[in-house]
């Protein structure tokens, strides 16, 4: 249980949850607490995709396409909170909206926000998030009509927004209680296993939380490889990549101030957690300073579905290999396979890599003669088969310089130019192969 929250107030949040459960509304409550807490973190711009991340950028920026997304988000919201409502209590605010519109009347309105401000029931407190999404998509209707969306007002935006929802009472009590029995549980037996043979409590407790935070954030991607395959808007998983952003760092501190200086843990585990956590911090990088950047702006739907389907899989790959390595930090047989079916170990996807990264290079040799705009098509489409595939498995520098001869080769307009376009692109995916080979986790395999 959270300290956070006093004792009679887990009680009743507890109940409610109960009462989400049998209703099998629980994946709705979910949801709804997951949007919640991307509206606290996508108005702060150190969560958001930025080439640079400071924050002179943000100051000089329109925020009209980000509040027009957090407006779409609210009728989500909207729809979630009518969902997990009860049947009855739903048709009664509709038949109090209805009342109060009609007569327009003082008594009869403050009467109406007056039942709402009590909260004595969950139910309450979803009406009156209701009335609150309401009320806040007017003014965002409004300013979004605007020249330009400031900074300032943004982030006051934000905060409005905020300040709205901790006035709902269970709502808050929803945020505020970390983990909850009843949907945040690891169902895997070999995870679960891992984490009771650890002998000391504290340090078993907290390893618990890490791989709870990790699957978590595992599923918020989920809603977002959901939209991707029925072919849904995707600009609102900016809010979802932007809280996972927040939640890695707070979780890497966690780990470091908690896990790494527990007496108990080898300096062995401690080297394997840092590298898990420099790895992870070079993926969430590529998404942020690279993958996502400028989405907000894009209007056509394959450019946007190639960014955000790239960032999906960049950072559910480094999810994955995160929990099988801190798993392998405390149990060194730890098969990864027993987690995810899809899992590639870094061995694997370095063989995978080099292999392609050789096929890609025969490729070049032999048109780098030829040169000839009139076929480069085919050549052009293997480097976005690898783009797609197996670049994300490069160092970032590595990734960046990839798409900068990508461009340089696309760009080029005479014969001359693409031959030596295509020539520095060799020499570089030259030298990217033997960086590669030289990986420590290839040098076993290499030998044998």
């Amino acid at each position: 249980m959270d300290s956070l929250v006093p004792k009679s107030e887990q009680t009743k949040l507890n109940r409610w949850l109960e009462e989400v459960s049998r209703k099998k509304k629980t994946d709705c409550v979910f949801e709804l607490e997951m949007w919640i807490k991307c509206f606290d973190r996508f108005f702060r711009t150190k969560n958001q995709p930025s080439e640079d991340g400071e924050a002179k950028t943000f100051l000089l920026k329109d925020f009209r396409q980000e509040l027009a997304i957090v407006r779409d988000v609210t009728l989500r919201m909207s729809f979630l909170a009518g969902e997990i409502m009860s049947e009855e209590r739903s048709n009664l605010l509709q038949f109090d909206r209805y009342i109060s519109n009609s007569l327009k009347r003082d008594y009869v309105m403050d009467n109406f926000l007056n039942r709402l401000l009590a909260q004595p029931t969950p139910d309450d407190s979803l009406a009156l998030l209701l009335e609150a999404l309401a009320d806040l998509r007017s003014i965002m209707d409004d300013l979004v009509k605007m020249p330009e969306v400031a900074f300032k007002t943004f982030t006051s935006m934000g905060k409005l927004i905020n300040r709205e929802i901790k006035q709902c009472r269970y709502i808050e009590m929803l945020v505020a209680y970390k983990f909850k029995v009843h949907y945040d549980r690891v169902e895997n037996p070999a995870i679960a296993a891992l984490v009771k043979r650890v002998a000391h409590e504290g340090l078993r407790q907290d390893l618990a939380k890490v791989f709870l935070e990790l699957f978590r954030l595992l599923r918020y991607l989920e809603f977002i490889e959901r939209d991707l395959s029925r072919d849904r808007p995707l600009k609102h998983s900016l809010l979802v990549f932007s809280l996972v952003n927040s939640e890695l760092r707070q979780l890497f501190d966690f780990i470091e101030t908690r896990i790494c200086r527990h007496p108990e843990v080898t300096q062995e585990c401690i080297d394997t957690l840092d590298a898990t956590i420099f790895a992870m911090s070079q993926e969430i990088k590529k998404v942020f300073s690279h993958e996502l950047v400028g989405l907000v702006y894009l209007r056509h739907a394959p450019p946007i579905f190639a960014k955000v389907e790239n960032s999906h899989g960049l950072l559910k790959n480094s999810l994955q290999q995160s929990i099988v390595q801190i798993s392998q930090a405390f149990d060194p047989g730890f098969n990864g396979k027993q987690l995810f079916s899809t899992y590639m170990t870094r061995l694997e996807q370095s063989r995978r890599l080099l292999q392609e990264i050789a096929s890609m290079l025969e490729s070049v040799r032999q048109f780098e003669d030829i040169a000839d705009h009139e076929i480069l098509q085919p050549l052009l489409r293997s480097f976005e088969d690898f783009r797609q595939s197996s670049l994300k498995y490069l160092m970032f520098k590595d990734w960046e310089e990839f798409e900068k001869f990508m461009e340089e080769i696309e760009v080029s307009k005479t014969r001359e130019a693409l031959r030596f376009a295509l020539h520095k692109f060799r020499i570089f995916m030259e030298a990217l192969l033997g960086e590669v080979s030289k990986r420590s986790v290839l040098q076993p395999a290499l030998a044998s």
